[in-house]
């Protein structure tokens, strides 16, 4: 995926669920992700859109999170309407629910050992990881 075709999903997921892109954040040094921001009546979220890479090869990766996401602090939310329908329009990418992305990580796994970040930063939880804003 790219940043077209990220955008193009975020644009067609809120009109489907009835919100409104508001902006968009790309990734820039020491932030490995990139944001759509899309306001509903209730609250803005942001939807959040990184590449992993692991032993099965290179995955898209997608989330939802607080709109307010500074050096080091985001949290995770749940939308399940936007989850769902950003499934139907991404499929075979993995998307995360909030529990999915705050569950904590084992550093000490074979998929997190040689990894520099995991055993300098120490994240708490697997969102932490994915969308990192380490420098």
């Amino acid at each position: 995926m790219d940043q077209k075709e990220f955008r193009r999903a975020c644009y067609e997921a809120a009109r489907r669920t009835r919100g409104k892109v508001v902006r968009f954040v790309p990734g820039d040094q020491g932030r490995n992700f990139e944001t759509g921001e899309i306001a509903y009546p209730h609250r803005t979220v942001a939807v959040v859109w990184t590449q992993d890479r692991d032993e099965d090869g290179r995955h898209e990766i997608l989330g939802i999170a607080d709109v307010f996401i500074t050096f080091g602090t985001i949290t995770f939310v749940d939308e399940p309407g936007l989850l769902a329908v950003l499934g139907e329009l991404l499929p075979g990418h993995r998307l995360h629910s909030r529990a999915e992305l705050e569950a904590p990580i084992d550093p000490t796994a074979l998929r997190w050992k040689n990894h520099h970040d995991v055993r300098y930063w120490r994240p708490d939880c697997l969102g932490q990881v994915l969308f990192s804003c380490w420098d």
